[in-house]
């Protein structure tokens, strides 16, 4: 209870930084609406996040909602299935954010915020084998950093708390699956770990969009658990506010993956990193 009142503080306290920001609408704010809302929902073939397969190669339902201030403020919200085989217990994300976006030119701009991932009855002590495992959440917290210039956006996301859970108690230093040694180091947990990721996005006409994605995903006080994580995405714009999206997503120094075994006893194993494909169709409102 503590954690997640911990979790909610952050996010009011932000809203109320957000509100004074807020304060101040740009010079042209009568041709800008107030608000600004937008949402969508979509399935993919997975649920893939960090170059991590996490709904075990199988559809996700997908979807999120955000509003928008006219003076940069933002907060959203979203879903996606995932797998109790990899986070014991559970069987949805829902992420919520909050943040301030502002232009400093044409061209140029920066996105200051946090991000909130939850995943409801997940927990660390339902892992097979029982009782092996403490009582802890894979909730997590993010500050994160952007500025982008044209169709180049850099960005840098930092745990607030312990990596999605991890600490020498849920991932202690052993042999995983894989062959591969590796973990959190004794005595030690992972918050402030960090993800550095660039993504640029062109559009080439017809209709249809290319993304490129390099991400770097660093663990603190671990051995073996930080990776580097690809991406190249092309999206095609429907009828009706439809689109349909096909990438290839990739990952490097992520052996300790391979090989993973189901969490929840039914004995299955899958490489959740590696080089795999995902579709998905999505529809805007």
């Amino acid at each position: 209870m503590t954690f997640r009142v911990s979790i909610t503080s952050i996010i009011l306290a932000s809203l109320q930084w957000l509100m004074i920001m807020a304060a101040a609408p740009p010079a042209n704010a009568d041709e800008v609406p107030e608000y600004t809302f937008s949402s969508n929902i979509g399935v993919a073939t997975d649920y893939i996040s960090r170059g991590l397969r996490l709904n075990w190669n199988r559809p996700a339902l997908q979807g999120g909602a955000e509003v928008v201030h006219r003076s940069g403020g933002y907060i959203g919200a979203n879903f996606s299935q995932l797998t109790d085989q990899y986070y014991a217990n559970g069987s949805v994300e829902v992420d919520l954010y909050v943040g301030l976006r502002q232009p400093f030119d044409d061209m140029l701009s920066y996105d200051v915020g946090l991000g909130a991932y939850f995943y409801p009855g997940a927990n660390y002590r339902d892992a097979v084998p029982k009782g092996a495992y403490p009582d802890k959440r894979y909730d997590t917290v993010e500050a994160i950093f952007g500025i982008s210039y044209r169709w180049l956006n850099l960005k840098y996301s930092r745990c607030l708390t312990d990596y999605y859970g991890y600490d020498d108690h849920t991932v202690p230093l052993s042999i995983w699956n894989s062959g591969v040694s590796g973990g959190v180091e004794p005595g030690k947990r992972t918050r402030g770990s960090g993800y550095y990721e660039a993504n640029a996005s062109f559009d080439i006409g017809h209709e249809v969009s290319v993304g490129l994605h390099i991400g770097r995903q660093v663990v603190t006080h671990s051995s073996k658990l930080s990776y580097s994580d690809y991406k190249i995405s092309g999206t095609k714009t429907l009828p009706h506010d439809w689109s349909a999206t096909v990438a290839l997503s990739s990952t490097s120094g992520a052996e300790i993956y391979n090989d993973f075994i189901s969490v929840n006893g039914n004995g299955q194993t899958l490489d959740i990193g590696g080089t795999h494909w995902v579709f998905s169709v999505n529809k805007a409102f």
